[in-house]
This record gives structure tokens, sequence and C-alpha cells, in this order.
């Protein structure tokens, strides 16, 4: 509770849908195991729809994990500059930017009808946005790790 309470407010928004946002995306993942298990026919017509957009969902976590994880780490830039996300404007910009590329995907499979997503292949632009968001996020995650470590070290 006190690490929630030092948050400014923006952060504190983003580390509660940092964990409403994987919450609805376990929902919906497993909500889809139930309907593929072999009780029922046929894969229901949305399944890749809702695949994405549950996937994309645990990402737009990830990228609010990464703001709030950034600003508690505190480290600063090695020209001795502000800390990193130190105003509400740069935590904006660090979770729109990493939330961009999964909100795309959501889109992309919302927009889509599904019986064009399944049948022309559109699912694969769907899952290589997904994929791209997933290296960026990775590799943001990666980063931050990097500057802690090397905060700590030196």
């Amino acid at each position: 509770m006190r690490y929630f309470r030092r948050l400014p407010p923006l952060l504190r928004v983003a580390s509660i849908l940092a964990v409403l946002f994987p919450l609805a995306s376990m929902a919906l993942l497993v909500a889809l195991i139930i309907l593929s298990l072999p009780t029922f026919p046929q894969l229901p017509v949305a399944f890749f729809r809702v695949l994405v957009i549950g996937a994309n969902l645990g990402m737009l976590g990830g990228a609010c994990v990464f703001a709030t994880s950034a600003y508690s780490t505190r480290f600063r830039q090695p020209n001795r500059g502000p800390f990193l996300l130190d105003s509400w404007q740069s935590q904006v910009q660090a979770i729109a930017l990493l939330a961009a590329l999964p909100l795309c995907a959501i889109t992309l499979a919302l927009v889509i009808p599904p019986t064009l997503l399944a049948a022309f292949g559109l699912v694969f632009l769907a899952f290589a946005v997904s994929a791209l968001a997933a290296l960026v996020l990775v590799a943001a995650h990666l980063w931050v790790l990097v500057m802690h470590v090397k905060q700590a070290v030196g």
C-alpha cells in the first residue's frame, strides 16, 4: 500500500490497469480454451479474434507495468539529467508508445469481420502486429532491467 501511495495519480491508474488488463485477458483466454475443447464440434467463428484481443490485453497490462516499474526504479540519465518518467507527460508518452501496437492489433481484430479474418489469412496480419508488440514490450522491460543493474553496480 505504501508503494501505491507514493505513485503519482497517472501511475496509480496505470498500476490498477496493470492488474485489470491481464485479468480480462485471462478471462477471455480461459473462455477460449473451454470453447475449443473436443466436446464442441468446431471452433467458434470468432476464435482468432478473441485470441488476438486476449493476448493484446495482456500486453497492454505489460505497458502499464513498464511505466510504473520505470518510475519506481528512478534511475538517472547517464549525463545526470532528470529522472526518467519524472513528469506526467513523459509517463503518458511511455504508456502510449508501448500501448500503440497492442491497440492496433485489437483494432484489427475488431474491425476485420471474423469470416474474412479466418478465410483470407488476415489473421496473420493481426498476429504479426501482436508479435511485434510483444518484442517491443520485452525490449522495453529488458532496457529497464539493464539500466537498473547499471545503476546498482555503478
